[in-house]
């Protein structure tokens, strides 16, 4: 009774400034001044259910209501969240991020990234290998932007302006010598106070257990994430082999047009 009797005096008292808080903590029942309702939760936190429906159209669907518009539901058909807009449901994930283009670098030149390595007699068997893949801009210097700055000499990209990119990256490579068991495309961060520590944010993978595949493997690879100024990113490629003692492993990251020009591809995400 003694908890009831303080929500209801709670809820009175709350009502009389037009805001509600929410809070299983008596000591916390202040609501945020900018906040016409305020729900609170301890840690762990719980979450505020919003209304669900077994399918949006099960839902009240009101036409030229601007009241009812920027409401939400739950579909539970689709695993959905529907916000209304006066007329309709629409899907939260219909909204198109639009995204404009801040640096576009090709990595073609003559010569290939090549890798190889032995394995040698004695265990334990097999032998990995990395390298930078080479960039190169349109331009035989080096690519100067607002938003990115593009070394030749080392093949390291510099962002200047923290931002939300997609970043695109794209290769072609060849399975050569023996037992090249696996080979990788992998993007690499450096953080700013970190400049030549690289580590791996994303790669794509090929696997074969054929080095004469008669075909080279094709890496596409996508990601989004925020980038800070002054962080750095790199391709690099990556194989690993088995059991060769007598010939080396080898693999060959293609820049040339023979196998189609391999791509590094920076889209600034505008919301």
């Amino acid at each position: 009774m003694k908890k009831h009797y303080f929500i209801s005096l709670f809820v009175l008292g709350t009502l009389c400034h037009a805001q509600i808080a929410i809070a299983p903590n008596p000591a916390d029942h202040e609501p945020h001044k900018n906040s016409i309702l305020d729900v609170k939760s301890p840690t762990p936190s719980k979450a505020v259910l919003i209304p669900v429906v077994s399918q949006i159209t099960n839902a009240a669907d009101p036409d030229n209501d601007n009241n009812f518009r920027g409401a939400v539901a739950y579909s539970k058909d689709n695993g959905t969240i529907y916000e209304h807009d006066g007329t309709n449901w629409s899907s939260i994930y219909n909204y198109v991020v639009e995204v404009r283009p801040q640096y576009f670098a090709h990595f073609s030149r003559s010569a290939n990234l090549n890798l190889s390595c032995n394995g040698g007699f004695l265990p334990p068997y097999g032998c990995t290998a990395s390298g930078t893949v080479q960039l190169i801009n349109n331009g035989s210097v080096d690519f100067q932007g607002s938003s990115i700055n593009l070394s030749l000499a080392s093949n390291v990209v510099t962002v200047n302006e923290t931002a939300l990119y997609r970043i695109t990256y794209r290769g072609y490579a060849t399975f050569n010598g023996l037992n090249t068991d696996e080979i990788q495309l992998r993007l690499q961060k450096a953080a700013a106070a970190t400049p030549t520590a690289f580590s791996t944010i994303d790669y794509k993978s090929f696997t074969s257990d054929n080095d004469n595949l008669g075909y080279s493997p094709v890496f596409n690879g996508s990601i989004v994430l925020q980038v800070n100024a002054g962080e750095k990113i790199r391709l690099q490629g990556f194989m690993q082999s088995g059991f060769s003692p007598l010939v080396n492993s080898s693999t060959s990251f293609q820049n040339n047009n023979t196998y189609g020009t391999g791509e590094l591809i920076f889209e600034k995400i505008v919301l």
